[in-house]
Formats: structure tokens, C-alpha cells, sequence
């Protein structure tokens, strides 16, 4: 059975102020939270990289199953 030791003078590993006040700027924390979670605006067909890369998987899977 294993031993366990509990470290009781171990600091508490609190936020400092500027992390605090950094988190209660609600309106950049929503602003970064819809820019990383929003969708893209052009549908995945619409976009030329995207549109080049459908095209050319699509090409692949036509030429394997026609062989």
C-alpha cells in the first residue's frame, strides 16, 4: 500500500491582481470567448484554400473507386 504525504506548508497558489482584474473586464472576456468560438463567415465551398482541397479529396476518392 502506498504512502501518502500531505505537504500542509505548501503556498496557496493565488491570482494575483492583474489576473483578477483582467477577468472582470467582462466585454474583452466575451470578446475573445465569441472570436474563438464563432463560425466562419464563408461557407467551407466559398473559401478558395478549402474549395482547392474539397476539389482535390474529391478527385482521389473518384479515382480510387473508378479503378
Amino acid at each position: 500500500m502506498r504512502k501518502y504525504k500531505l505537504d500542509k506548508n505548501k503556498k496557496i497558489n493565488e491570482p494575483t491582481k492583474e489576473q483578477m482584474r483582467r477577468h472582470k473586464d467582462f466585454t474583452s472576456l466575451a470578446h475573445r470567448y465569441t472570436t474563438l468560438t464563432k463560425r466562419p463567415k464563408k461557407p467551407l465551398y466559398r473559401d478558395p484554400r478549402m474549395f482547392m482541397i474539397l476539389l482535390v479529396i474529391a478527385l482521389m476518392l473518384l479515382l480510387l473507386f473508378l479503378e
